[in-house]
């Protein structure tokens, strides 16, 4: 039967719509169901009414466009459950729109769809992460623990037509980083434990290196003895830092607590660099505002953490000079360290903070750095919950800002 003559017959009735309703009430059934191959099929001798061959026609065209669609989406499905990382699709409300199969063994299987990743996410750090990414929508990652276990986080957003409109999806990428945790610690205890075991032949070689200075002996040998000590003491400067940066890492809270009072440190470091400063004509200047509270915190830690900024500072400052800056806030002290020094190019600023990650190798050899200063001084303002960010512009200066907080 031709189109023109299904609907001249559809035409003819007097309730169309009611009649095609009846007899399409098995097709539609089925399409409720998700089965989009079904097909009215003639009964008993019995032809096909128009309703249902017009069915048929319109399924089989529909069939012929969506099967593409289909197709792919099951390889899109396919290829996301193969990838390692659990992954999440949002939509821009933060619903699970659609997760992988790594997302789903995370989670023991349990039904996600249409929830809050929030609800799902049960982690405090994620949570954090999650609104202060949303509000600022940019790219971002940290790490967070998912049953004791440690995950790398990445968030992002991408744009998706739907319609004559675009709507924001946001991406969530659990990356199981256990491997690299463990490897890390591997490490960190392999230096700890080489550096344990230098110690001891170290000191040997300089007591008998500061016998033989006593000797009477030619001005060339003398000569010798002076750089091999002077190379003796700069491997004792880094066995002591990496000591205390892996005393530092092993530790997840201060074990030492009390009242400390900032200012005074900060003045009494000062003391110590003025007459470094003086030989290289620096200024060194404290500025604090009024009212400064105390903290509750480490005072041998803190003390460390200033003598490493500003010896760092002095160290690559050749005119002009050092400004420490103190200030209250309502929940932290802002500490801000500023040089007027040769400056940082900006493709070193995210890794100054590595251990023995040094910008100009040249000159901190010759000044005696051990490139563990920083890494020293980072994980101190971690211990006591705080954060450090650093600015920098080549031939200007550089500023590290410092905030920590109040009990």
């Amino acid at each position: 039967m031709a189109f023109k003559d299904i609907f001249q017959w559809i035409r003819q009735k007097k309730k169309p719509a009611i009649i095609c309703l009846n007899f399409l009430a098995e097709g539609i059934d089925s399409l409720k169901t998700g089965n989009w191959k079904f097909r009215f099929k003639p009964k008993e001798k019995k032809r096909l009414s128009p309703c249902q061959e017009i069915f048929n026609l319109l399924m089989d065209e529909l069939e012929a466009i969506l099967s593409p669609i289909v197709e792919e989406k099951k390889e899109q499905e396919a290829v996301l459950d193969q990838i390692g990382e659990a992954i999440a699709i949002l939509n821009q409300d933060g619903q699970i729109m659609k997760t992988n199969k790594s997302f789903r063994q995370l989670y023991n299987f349990i039904p996600v769809e249409g929830k809050y990743i929030w609800q799902i996410v049960r982690s405090t750090d994620f949570q954090e992460l999650f609104f202060e990414w949303s509000k600022q929508r940019k790219r971002n990652e940290s790490e967070i623990y998912i049953n004791q276990k440690p995950y790398l986080v990445r968030l992002f957003s991408i744009a998706s037509a739907v319609g004559e409109t675009k709507e924001q999806k946001i991406i969530v990428i659990f990356k199981d980083i256990r491997a690299e945790k463990n490897l890390e610690i591997i490490k960190k205890e392999l230096v700890a434990n080489i550096s344990h075991e230098l110690r001891t032949p170290l000191t040997a070689i300089k007591g008998y290196l500061e016998t033989l200075e006593e000797e009477n002996l030619r001005e060339e040998a003398k000569t010798y003895i002076s750089i091999i000590k002077n190379n003796v003491e700069r491997l004792e400067r880094i066995i002591r830092d990496l000591l205390i940066l892996s005393e530092l890492e092993s530790r997840r809270e201060l074990q030492e607590k009390e009242e400390v009072n900032l200012a005074e440190i900060a003045n009494r470091v000062i003391n110590q660099f003025e007459e470094a400063a003086k030989r290289k004509n620096l200024f060194l200047r404290l500025e604090v505002s009024p009212s400064l509270p105390v903290i509750v915190g480490d005072a041998f830690r803190l003390e460390q953490m200033f003598i490493n900024l500003i010896d760092n500072a002095i160290k690559y400052t050749d005119k002009g000079g050092v400004i420490i800056h103190l200030e209250a806030k309502e929940k932290e002290i802002l500490i801000k360290l500023e040089d007027t020094g040769i400056g940082i190019a900006p493709e070193h600023l995210d890794r100054i903070f590595e251990r023995f990650y040094v910008v100009d190798r040249s000159r901190s050899r010759r000044l005696g750095g051990t490139g563990l200063g920083l890494s020293i001084v980072k994980h101190i303002v971690l211990l006591h919950g705080g954060k450090i960010k650093v600015e920098s512009r080549e031939g200007i200066g550089t500023t590290f800002f410092i905030s920590l907080p109040l009990q």
